[in-house]
């Protein structure tokens, strides 16, 4: 190997370290000018409420995210192995870890621009990675919807009816939206280009079944934080989980609007109300914000000095 060339290669990393960092420590920063925001913004709820927290089930929601975090990394891995050939599990990890807490600020375009500008690194073109995070947006919402309808008869006494059906019906309604030739059509029509592969729907089923396990995963966090100050009765496990998703469902539209902050909080917030004191509602939806940034930020520091095995690096050299 050519001198020259060496100090090309080395020089490459170093640029791509560097932005790591800068992209690192400038998403950390505005994460928490954003919890900052958020509790300057609900200060009066925040210190009005007699804090009695409950540190088990704070502990519990460390673990709930962490559960969450897990399945959705392996769905994201899933996918772009199957779209961009990104078959890297920890380049995989450390751009959803990057991404999520970057899609945490107003606006969607925040999450895919980390994206975007860590894959740039591995060579996989920007089309591809907004091509993917849309189908995962896709996908989640459908996955969320699912879950909703299942849940209908055990949370809506005048649909108690239904019983099983409902489920039968959600399922079949999510198998019928994430046919591989429906989600490649509606790509199309919303990005104006083609996926890079042709889906199958083996892809699409196991997609929709891991982003249904991250919104049942993700409820129970919702759970613990409710519980963490009010004991709510375990009656309304169900309850919650299902309001949590609907609330991100309803959100997850209108999220590239910067305006939109705090819209998911107060959609909760009003869903919540009905079974516990408003006052709670607003405490708990405010505590999984942050919560919720809070551990993203930290998985995100974990995630950051991880290396690929040097057999692995050797490689791909």
């Amino acid at each position: 190997m050519k001198l020259s060339e060496a100090q090309r290669i080395i020089r490459d990393r170093l640029q791509s370290r560097e932005l790591r960092i800068v992209l690192g420590a400038g998403i950390v920063l505005l994460s928490l000018g954003l919890l900052a925001y958020y509790v300057s913004r609900n200060w009066a709820a925040l210190t009005a409420y007699h804090w009695r927290l409950d540190y088990v089930q704070v502990a519990w929601t460390v673990l709930f995210d962490l559960c969450a975090y897990f399945v959705a990394i392996l769905a994201w891995h899933s996918m772009a192995k199957r779209l961009a050939g990104a078959d890297d599990l920890i380049l995989n990890t450390k751009v959803y870890c990057y991404g999520a807490v970057a899609g945490r600020l107003p606006g969607i375009a925040w999450g895919i621009a980390a994206r975007v500008l860590l894959y740039a690194q591995a060579g996989v073109s920007k089309s591809v990675v907004g091509l993917a995070s849309l189908l995962e947006m896709m996908i989640t919402i459908v996955a969320g919807v699912v879950f909703c309808l299942a849940a209908t008869p055990f949370t809506l006494s005048y649909a108690s009816r239904l019983g099983p059906w409902s489920l039968l019906a959600a399922l079949g309604l999510g198998i019928l939206l994430i046919h591989p030739r429906l989600v490649t059509w509606v790509v199309r029509k919303v990005n104006k280009a083609a996926l890079p592969v042709a889906l199958r729907y083996r892809d699409t089923l196991r997609w929709l079944f891991m982003y249904l396990g991250t919104w049942i995963i993700s409820g129970l966090m919702m759970y613990a934080t409710v519980r963490s100050v009010y004991a709510l009765p375990s009656r309304y496990l169900l309850q919650v989980i299902t309001d949590w998703t609907l609330a991100g469902v309803l959100t997850s539209f209108v999220t590239f609007v910067p305006s939109s902050l705090g819209l998911k909080e107060v959609t909760l917030t009003l869903l919540m109300s009905r079974y516990m004191p408003g006052y709670i509602a607003v405490v708990a939806a405010i505590l999984m914000r942050l919560f919720s940034v809070g551990y993203s930020v930290l998985w995100m520091l974990c995630a950051a000095p991880l290396r690929r095995p040097r057999s692995d690096a050797r490689r791909s050299a």
